[in-house]
């Protein structure tokens, strides 16, 4: 019997069988990482089947109360930087358009609840400032501003390539990284 303990860390990958396989390496096969994942509860069938309840990486999040804060006049992003310094999480990064952009709001006055968890506070200000706060496949807390999602700046993505170079008949090409990922979800 194979005991496995709450909170364990699980990090799936899909195996992509090719020709070349990873880069320096004799595998004929690439590793794709799935995310980074907290195993929350388990179950093993009689006939061994095994199953796992896991949560990304907001759980540690969840399961922490902030430190009291009291913010005056401090940015969104300001905000959730020191909640984050002050629980020691250092694993975030926040996507910006510019340094300086104008649709992060800054209340005049911002405070922490101590019956609510850190990952109830970031939703809240993520929700109020129209920011997405979400957990990438290396297990890094992404923050991304409307106004660098919805960017109108040009992105030309080129998806597939022959071994010569030029474009196959799959090539796509999109203004934002919203409408690369639109495209990604309808195919």
């Amino acid at each position: 019997i194979v005991y496995f303990h709450k909170m364990s860390e699980v990090k799936p990958y899909i195996k992509l069988y090719n020709s070349g396989g990873a880069f320096g390496s004799t595998e004929k096969y690439d590793k794709i990482p799935q995310g980074v994942f907290y195993m929350d509860s388990s179950t093993i069938t009689e006939y061994g089947d095994f199953t796992i309840q896991g949560l990304d990486g907001s759980k540690i999040l969840q399961d922490i109360i902030p430190q009291d804060a009291l913010c005056e006049k401090y940015s969104v992003t300001a905000i959730i930087r020191r909640m984050l310094d002050n629980i020691r999480f250092s694993n975030y990064k926040f996507n910006l358009k510019d340094t300086d952009e104008t649709g992060i709001m800054t209340p005049l006055y911002w405070w922490t609840d101590d019956t609510r968890t850190v990952w109830e506070h970031i939703q809240d200000l993520s929700r109020d400032s129209q920011m997405t706060a979400i957990f990438d496949e290396n297990n890094v807390l992404q923050f991304y501003s409307r106004e660098y999602l919805y960017s109108q700046s040009v992105t030309n993505w080129t998806l597939y390539r022959d071994k010569v170079g030029n474009n196959l008949s799959n090539i796509i090409e999109s203004k934002s990284i919203v409408d690369f990922l639109i495209v990604l979800i309808s195919i």
